[in-house]
């Protein structure tokens, strides 16, 4: 099993009424060890999780899709990109809706934001990205 190259998050939605934040890229980036430079910023467009398909696919690996308010038992029945997976919840940050953290066989593995407070509570989403 490789490792992830953990890459934070360059663009926070508190700092600008016209950008959303780069989380997602920031864990796509990292699970996928590629710079986060060269990795869209999905919330800035219309469609953000067809652009994050066509990315995913494009670096060789493959989406299907996310599952919304997964069951406890979600990592045993899916093994992401070597154990890596992108989830999403609810942000401890009030300014923003969302937030999207890297986890590990089911487990907090790396958050993108400085601040490094994850998500609060339960997992809401899993982005199922594989190889």
């Amino acid at each position: 099993m490789r490792a992830v190259t953990p890459q934070k998050q360059t663009i926070s939605g508190l700092h600008s009424n016209e950008l959303k934040g780069n989380c997602m890229a920031a864990c796509i980036a990292s699970i996928l060890d590629v710079p986060i430079s060269q990795v869209p910023n999905f919330m800035m467009y219309e469609k953000p999780l067809d652009v994050l398909q066509d990315f995913v696919e494009r670096c060789g690996c493959k989406y299907y899709g996310s599952v919304k308010n997964p069951p406890a038992d979600w990592a045993k029945r899916f093994n992401g990109v070597d154990g890596y997976a992108m989830v999403g919840g609810t942000s401890p940050r009030p300014y923003v809706n969302g937030h999207a953290v890297v986890y590990k066989n089911g487990k907090p593995f790396f958050d993108p934001h400085p601040d490094n407070t994850f998500i609060l509570g339960d997992v809401g989403r899993v982005f199922l990205i594989t190889k």
